[in-house]
């Protein structure tokens, strides 16, 4: 079944910030049936070909301990990072290690680990850290585990979406470890962050350390962050808070977005018109540049090519271009369609034919009993589009009723005229679950094509082209195109699925690509 229309445009990674209480990151791996080790005896070792080690507190210690002092169900440090992942690591794993300091064995129901990462310190700051990297990070572990004195273990938590940091110095990190004994999660000072100490410095890191390398939470705050007064040692040579940070050689995705023309539908008397889009993460400029197939329409200059300037009516297609960086590859080319008229009549029928605009309703018309729109993306499900990335999928409410439509008018140019689309009726139409269900096109309100499951066998196997002769309405005027469907409520799902609408002249000879038509 299909999304609902607020769900696909209000859905968003959640917003950066430090509180405790925010949405966490969603984790997406872990390490599985956690058991305890004995101290200073294993290292984790789950690490994928493409991760680099960029911060390291573990390797190369003389022993590992855990601090006297209380509390400590929050400990931390500043780091600097190693330059093996460039100049802003992307954070895509932590290993955090877990020390048991109880004097008895101890059953948890469950384990959860907390991080928060952070971009800035101060050593004499209050707060301590400052400008938190992401939202904190939660991982649970399943139980039950059974914890004994004197162990630790390492967990690997794995990230959604990678962490960016800035720089390689002035970074930090915070942790804290619940366990749940069977009154539900709870900090408490057996679960603690493992020390590591001794004559070996710290493995990874571009850049030597201050003298202090830990906080603990003193002052008793209630978040990851601290007091300068939180910062100090533990009574040990080269101690450290043990943590492995992993970022990745692979490089970030970018993409391309909001790709528009102004005006929408310029005509050759205009001369010109500009294009604009939004850039990805790595901040170069969008560059835009004319299809080698519409060079004879169109051409393109001003500043990186924004300014489009017309030679002729016809179909102008710009191709839109980011460069990436050492964090960034560059963004998939995108295309844009234009329709440049004559300025005689207005935009012509069939504009965005494959509703590759998406759900925005600059070229149609939508309506949806149920969902705002019948315009479906992948995060729909569904059989998909034909072509591109969107679709219209009819009905898709499971047993609830659902009436759709979309709608656009323009001007249908003189002479011969065929409209073409592509359907696919993949409810039954043998024991069909709305037998009164119905798909019509219709042309000014009249209908010029229409199915119901009684007439849609030749159209419910796979997306199959339906032609209808419109030369009736091929005068030169504007018209409105309606695309409707009904079903009722039924004992099942009704489906319907549309993409590629076009008008072309006579029999075969297209008028228009993409869904644009030439005047």
């Amino acid at each position: 079944m299909k999304y609902l229309l607020p769900l696909l445009l209000l859905l968003g990674a959640p917003a950066a910030g430090a509180a405790q209480n925010e949405t966490p990151q969603q984790v997406f791996w872990m390490q599985k049936g956690l058991t305890a080790h004995v101290v200073g005896a294993e290292q984790s070792r789950i690490v994928r070909g493409n991760e680099v080690l960029v911060f390291d507190s573990f390797t190369d210690a003389e022993s590992y301990t855990t601090t006297s002092g209380t509390p400590r169900t929050f400990m931390g440090m500043p780091v600097d990072l190693g330059s093996a992942a460039g100049s802003n690591p992307s954070i895509t794993k932590i290993t955090a290690y877990l020390a048991y300091t109880g004097t008895a064995a101890q059953t948890y129901n469950s384990l959860r680990v907390r991080i928060q990462l952070w971009d800035t310190w101060s050593e004499t700051a209050t707060p301590v850290f400052s400008a938190a990297a992401g939202t904190t990070i939660e991982a649970d572990i399943a139980g039950p585990i059974t914890l004994n004195p004197n162990t630790f273990s390492p967990i690997d938590v794995a990230l959604a979406s990678p962490i960016p940091l800035t720089g390689l110095t002035g970074h930090g990190f915070a942790v804290s470890y619940q366990g749940d004994t069977g009154s539900g999660l709870a900090a408490n000072n057996n679960l603690t962050s493992l020390l590591r100490y001794g004559a070996n410095p710290i493995a990874v890191g571009a850049n030597a350390l201050p003298d202090t390398y830990g906080y603990r939470n003193a002052s008793n705050r209630t978040d990851f962050n601290f007091l300068s007064s939180d910062s100090r040692t533990f009574g040990q040579t080269n101690e450290a808070t043990v943590i492995q940070l992993y970022s990745t050689t692979a490089l970030l995705s970018q993409s391309i977005t909001n790709f528009v023309a102004n005006p929408a539908n310029p005509v050759v008397t205009d001369g010109t018109f500009t294009v604009s889009a939004t850039g990805g993460a790595s901040g170069n400029p969008v560059v835009f540049t004319i299809d080698a197939a519409s060079a004879s329409v169109c051409t393109a200059g001003g500043t990186n090519g924004a300014t489009v300037t017309i030679l002729t009516a016809g179909t102008c297609t710009v191709l839109a271009n980011q460069a990436g960086n050492a964090t960034y590859s560059a963004a998939p080319q995108q295309t844009l369609a234009v329709t440049i008229g004559t300025g005689g009549g207005g935009p012509g029928l069939v504009q965005d034919g494959s509703f590759e605009a998406g759900f925005v309703s600059t070229y149609w018309a939508q309506t949806s009993t149920n969902f705002g729109t019948p315009l479906c993306d992948s995060s729909c499900g569904g059989v998909g589009p034909r072509t591109g990335d969107y679709w219209a999928w009819f009905g898709g409410a499971g047993t609830a009723a659902e009436a759709g439509s979309l709608e656009q008018s323009g001007v249908i140019a003189t002479g011969p005229k065929t409209l073409n689309f592509y359907i696919w009726w993949s409810s039954s139409v043998d024991a069909p679950p709305d037998p009164a269900a119905t798909f019509n096109v219709k042309i000014d309100g009249n209908t010029v094509f229409a199915l119901t499951p009684a007439t849609a066998a030749a159209y419910n196997t796979e997306y199959t082209m339906a032609s209808v002769d419109i030369s009736a309405y091929a005068d030169g005027n504007s018209h409105t195109l309606r695309f409707e469907s009904n079903n009722a409520a039924a004992s099942g799902s009704t489906n319907i699925h549309l993409d590629d609408i076009e008008i072309v002249a006579g029999p075969s000879d297209e008028i228009f690509a993409n869904g644009f038509e030439l005047p």
